[in-house]
C-alpha cells in the first residue's frame, strides 16, 4: 500500500512542477499567446513520461490557459481583453475596500513592511542600468518587478486579514497577469511610474486619507489599460480577435 501511496505522491509532484513551470512560462510570454505547444515535446523537455504532462495541460486547459483544438492540436491560448477589462473592474472595486479597512487600522510595524516592500521595488529599479536595454534584460526585469508589484499588494491584502480574497483574484487574473507582462515590457517607463503609484497608494493609507486612497487605486489599477491601444495593437497577435474588435 505505502508502495502504490508513494508512486501517486511522486506522479502528483511530477505533474505540479510541470504544471508550475509551464503556467510561469505562459503568464511570463515565455510561451505567447497562439503558440502550439504538444506533450511529446514538453516530456522530453522535462525529463518526463506523458502522463503527468498530460495531467498539467489538463490543468491548464481548466484555467483557461490552454485550447485543445480536436484533429489539429494544443495552443496557448490568446489574452481576452474583455476579461482583462473585467477583472480590472472587480480589483478596482475590492482593491479599495480592502485598503480601506487596512488604512483604519493599520499598525507601525504593518506600515513598516509595506515600506519595505516599497524599498525592494526602488532598488530594483536604480539597479537597472540604460546601458543593458535590451529585449531580453527588459524583460526580466519587468517580470521580476511583477513578482514584488503582485508581492506587494499581497502584502497588503494580508494585512487587512483579507488575503484569501487576494487568492480568490489570482484564480481569475492569468489574461491579466499576462497583459501586464506585456505592457511592462513595452513601455520603458511603466515600473518606475507604478513604484510612484505604490508610493501615492502607501501615503494615501498612513494619513488615512479614504478619499485620495480610493482616487490614487483606481488610477493606478487602470494606468496599465488606458492609453495603451497602440500596444494592443502592435501586439495584436496576442489577443482574441473579437476583444480586440471591442477597442477600435
Amino acid at each position: 500500500m505505502n508502495k502504490i501511496t508513494n508512486k501517486g505522491n511522486i506522479k502528483k509532484a511530477t505533474s505540479d512542477i510541470v504544471y508550475r513551470s509551464l503556467r510561469d512560462d505562459i503568464l511570463h510570454l515565455a510561451l505567447p499567446p497562439g503558440s502550439a505547444i504538444s506533450e511529446i515535446e514538453t516530456a522530453n523537455k522535462y525529463n518526463v513520461s506523458r502522463t503527468p504532462v498530460r495531467d498539467a495541460f489538463k490543468a491548464l486547459e481548466n484555467e483557461g490557459l490552454l485550447e485543445v483544438r480536436p484533429h489539429i492540436g494544443t495552443f496557448i491560448s490568446y489574452i481576452d481583453l474583455n476579461k482583462v477589462s473585467d477583472i480590472i473592474f472587480i480589483r478596482e472595486t475590492t482593491e479599495q475596500a480592502v485598503l480601506k479597512i487596512l488604512s483604519s487600522t493599520y499598525t507601525q510595524p504593518q506600515l513598516l513592511k509595506i515600506r519595505m516592500a516599497l524599498k525592494e521595488q526602488e532598488n530594483l529599479i536604480n539597479s537597472y542600468s540604460a546601458a543593458d536595454d535590451t529585449a531580453e534584460n527588459r524583460g526580466k526585469y519587468a517580470t521580476r518587478f511583477l513578482k514584488l508589484d503582485n508581492d506587494f499588494h499581497h502584502l497588503m491584502f494580508q494585512l487587512a486579514r483579507k488575503g484569501a480574497v487576494w487568492e480568490l483574484l489570482k484564480c481569475h487574473s492569468s489574461d491579466y497577469e499576462r497583459f501586464r507582462t506585456l505592457i511592462n515590457w513595452s513601455e520603458n517607463n511603466m515600473l518606475s511610474e507604478l513604484y510612484h503609484q505604490h508610493i501615492a497608494i502607501v501615503d494615501a493609507i498612513a494619513s488615512k486619507d479614504h478619499e485620495r486612497l480610493v482616487q490614487t487605486i483606481s488610477a493606478h489599477i487602470y494606468s496599465g489599460f488606458n492609453g495603451n491601444l497602440d500596444i494592443i495593437l502592435q501586439n495584436a497577435d496576442y489577443f482574441l480577435p473579437e476583444s480586440v474588435g471591442t477597442l477600435s
